[in-house]
């Protein structure tokens, strides 16, 4: 059995070898997951997967969760080599998986894009994707290198990043939207901070050059508007408030580069 909490000091301690360790009928219980099983081209090993899980209906993968609750049930039915799961899915969950002989593994969520790159290895160890995997990330750390060229010498907005409303929430250090803001040069409006509910005071007070509001639809271009209409902000008088989709927030190497093209293209 193997069920751990991702860490990066972990990673080479973790390896799959053998053809008997290569997974071949895989739940998965978090859209990053599955996402990035879809990339390797593994997805013809996913059997199971959440509400969520964006793939395509030619598949045919049964649903056995949404975004807390899981069916135990009916993923013993599916007779899984293992379920693979992040931070949200009950630790209970798991170990009564476990009992009934089912190996699950809880990747937490990444920190940066390094650690989303780590990641993409080790399902690729799980699945026998791992020649592919390697090169999708190699491949994805040039073009980043590359795209990071287009960033203005010198520059380093103030970017205050939007991840719910009402209460206000924002990216602290240590999370990957965190690192989007570093990796196109900006600085973090709540870099000093270590909770991640913050006032409008709070903002006004820091007065961002650009404002990112991440994933709320129709509520997303309200915030927008909101925004826009507090005329002493230097995002609005810039027109530097943007909405951004949700696909950024379950980001595989290759997502998470794009993102960081569209921002760079956004900001400067």
């Amino acid at each position: 059995m193997y069920k751990f909490l991702f860490l990066p000091i972990l990673f080479h301690l973790f390896a799959f070898t053998g053809k008997a360790q290569e997974s071949k009928r895989i739940v998965s219980l978090a859209p990053s997951i599955t996402q990035n099983l879809y990339l390797i081209e593994a997805q013809g090993q996913i059997v199971g997967c959440t509400r969520f899980c964006l793939t395509e209906a030619k598949d045919s993968i049964p649903v056995v969760a949404d975004a807390v609750n899981v069916n135990t049930e009916k993923i013993v039915a599916l007779r899984p080599d293992i379920v693979i799961t992040s931070g949200l899915t009950p630790p209970k969950v798991l170990d009564g998986l476990e009992r009934m002989g089912i190996k699950t593994l809880r990747i937490g969520q990444p920190k940066n894009f390094n650690e989303i790159c780590e990641q993409l290895i080790i399902l690729s160890e799980i699945s026998g994707k791992k020649e592919l995997a390697e090169t999708i990330v190699r491949e994805s750390k040039t073009r980043l290198a590359t795209i990071q060229k287009n960033i203005p010498s010198g520059k380093h907005p103030k970017i205050f990043m939007e991840i719910g409303a009402n209460p206000l929430y924002t990216a602290l250090p240590g999370t990957f939207m965190h690192d989007y803001i570093q990796q196109i040069g900006g600085l973090n409006i709540a870099q000093e901070l270590d909770n991640a509910s913050v006032s409008k005071e709070y903002v006004l007070l820091q007065n961002p050059e650009v404002i990112f509001i991440v994933g709320m639809g129709i509520a997303g271009e309200e915030e927008k508007t909101h925004w826009q209409e507090i005329k002493s902000l230097k995002a609005v008088k810039d027109n530097k408030i943007f909405t951004l989709d949700d696909y950024i927030c379950s980001p595989t190497p290759v997502t998470f580069v794009k993102t960081v093209e569209e921002l760079i293209q956004m900001v400067y």
